[in-house]
């Protein structure tokens, strides 16, 4: 079982280090988004771009990825169940959260979500074989890896140390990374997205810290729930956004 990050580093050091990921996150995203031959990465390059940083940062402080929890402490079949939770639980509160989003919202906003989402960036998928293991392997390199390493592993453990000496420290640390989780994940699923994507956050932080801050039960869930999703538009099941 994994520990919290070590609490000891001063605050003026924990608020560098996130300002140096969330700068990364938005700046380049934004600079990216700007150009059409672009838009579609800016997420995957911001995210790589800031774990980069993150493992920079990590090593200057001598600690490691296995610290967070990238690592494979536990037997395989309570890998099983925690991955299989993990999924259920995330597949659940999307379905929910998209649902619940969407009622609240006009149909056109709907629409234009949905538009924007298979035609701007999945528009190649349906039917499309190569294009569609592209974007699968994307989907796990940056959806299951990058984005569990980052928000749940590092950011999540970076509040949780900022919040020191606050009540439920742990709670607030889960909202923090799942905030900014879901606010990434808008420029291309609009608001029934970011609010679906940041619940899911939540969700997902919750179970980091349940588990005994193991990361890899998020990893292969994200990456079977993101396999899911792209194989429903590959076949012209195309999820609402």
């Amino acid at each position: 079982m994994t520990t919290p990050v070590n609490t000891q580093i001063n605050k003026k050091a924990l608020f560098l280090d996130l300002f140096l990921i969330l700068a990364t996150l938005f700046a380049i995203k934004y600079f990216l988004l700007q150009f059409s031959s672009t838009w579609t990465f800016a997420g995957p390059v911001s995210l790589i771009v800031a774990l980069t940083i993150a493992s920079w940062r990590l090593k200057s402080r001598s600690q490691l990825w296995s610290e967070l929890g990238f690592a494979h402490t536990q037997s395989h079949i309570k890998l099983l169940l925690w991955t299989v939770g993990a999924l259920v639980v995330t597949i659940v509160t999307g379905v929910i959260a998209g649902a619940i989003a969407n009622g609240l919202l006009s149909p056109q906003v709907v629409n234009e979500q949905t538009i924007n989402f298979t035609q701007n960036r999945f528009a190649d998928v349906p039917g499309n074989l190569p294009v569609y293991l592209y974007w699968l392997l994307v989907s796990w390199i940056i959806g299951g890896f990058t984005e569990e390493l980052l928000f749940r592993g590092y950011l999540l453990n970076r509040f949780e140390s900022i919040f020191t000496g606050l009540p439920a420290k742990t709670t607030l640390a889960i909202i923090a990374q799942a905030v900014i989780f879901g606010q990434q994940h808008m420029y291309y699923q609009g608001i029934t997205g970011m609010v679906e994507t940041g619940l899911i956050g939540i969700v997902s932080g919750t179970i980091y810290i349940l588990c005994g801050r193991r990361l890899w039960p998020l990893i292969i869930s994200h990456g079977l729930a993101n396999t899911l999703g792209m194989t429903m538009i590959y076949l012209g099941n195309v999820p609402a956004a």
